[in-house]
């Protein structure tokens, strides 16, 4: 009985410690995993740091003073910022767009408008149902002539090269400025649309159809136009004075000695051997903040010293 005794004592007291030990492992290999985990978190956070670090040091400017006329450029509330935007209507404003296209002779592109006046110019070729030049009714606007053209497509500010687009050739035979111009024809069914703005009494112009419809022989038919007319556009130059500074560049010049928080300056492309505007897209830059006078000196984008002429300058009573 007592060797019995003995044994169950001497084997529990075994059990003991080998549950003992068993736990001690368990709680090392816990400490190996929560070590290897924690490096592994380590590891993760310093490459990711790492990454950070090496994309902000990429787009930080070398040089200091660089970094500081980013900041003041992007200021809209700065005495020298700007924003250059374009507009098919002037009460219409969108974002700018690039003008490295500004300033190509799109002349060449128009099939059948030579070097000449193009308010003289009749294109009728292909054109059947209406009998060029057509006034249209209830406006002083005359159409001219319905063609082809390839070059840059204008009107949404895209820039994009086009090839076979309708354009319309129109005249402004009134006597009074026309701020915005919408004309429909249509041909064989299909309706054609052409918006223009800032035209002067006079002036002729280029249009590009507004869905980029591709030009085709048909009879045109049922031509229209919904007209806003304006006595004049207005340049300002009792409180403003616009110098062409450079080929991309206009200075402004305050008159007066009151402070202008915006000027909007309005132009269009204009080919001056065919005297004649291209595009019914009527183009704005704007300046804020104008101080009693100061002068700024700005890039406005598509205008091109010789190809651009300045249609109107407005000032505004907010910055907005």
């Amino acid at each position: 009985m007592r060797l019995d005794r003995r044994r169950r004592y001497r084997d529990e007291i075994i059990r003991k410690k080998k549950k003992e030990k068993i736990k001690k492992q368990e709680k090392i290999k816990l400490s190996r995993k929560l070590i290897i985990l924690f490096c592994c978190i380590f590891v993760i956070i310093i490459v990711a740091a790492a990454i950070v670090w090496s994309r902000a040091s990429e787009q930080m400017p070398s040089d200091p003073l660089e970094n500081e006329t980013v900041n003041n450029a992007s200021d809209s509330d700065a005495e020298k910022s700007q924003d250059t935007e374009k507009e098919s209507d002037t009460d219409k404003e969108s974002e700018n767009v690039d003008g490295n296209n500004s300033g190509q002779d799109t002349s060449e592109s128009i099939a059948g408008l030579d070097s000449g006046a193009a308010s003289e110019t009749v294109l009728q070729e292909g054109v059947q149902g209406l009998t060029l030049p057509y006034n249209i009714p209830g406006s002083g606007l005359v159409v001219r002539g319905i063609s082809s053209y390839d070059g840059i497509y204008l009107e949404d500010g895209s820039d994009e090269n086009i090839s076979g687009v309708t354009v319309m050739l129109l005249q402004n035979a009134g006597e009074t400025e026309v701020e915005y111009a919408s004309v429909s024809v249509n041909r064989d069914g299909t309706p054609l649309q052409f918006e223009a703005s800032a035209l002067p009494a006079g002036a002729t112009v280029v249009v590009q159809e507004k869905s980029r419809t591709p030009f085709q022989e048909g009879n045109y038919t049922d031509c229209s136009a919904n007209v806003a007319e304006v006595n004049e556009f207005g340049m300002a130059d009792e409180q403003i004075q616009i110098e062409e500074t450079g080929e991309q560049e206009i200075t402004v010049t305050n008159l007066t000695d009151q402070k202008i928080p915006a000027v909007r300056i309005f132009y269009k492309f204009y080919m001056e051997d065919e005297a004649a505007y291209v595009g019914g897209i009527t183009y704005t830059a704007k300046i804020t903040n104008l101080n009693a006078g100061a002068s700024q000196t700005i890039t406005p984008s598509h205008y091109l010293k010789g190809s651009s002429k300045i249609m109107m300058v407005r000032t505004y009573d907010t910055a907005d």
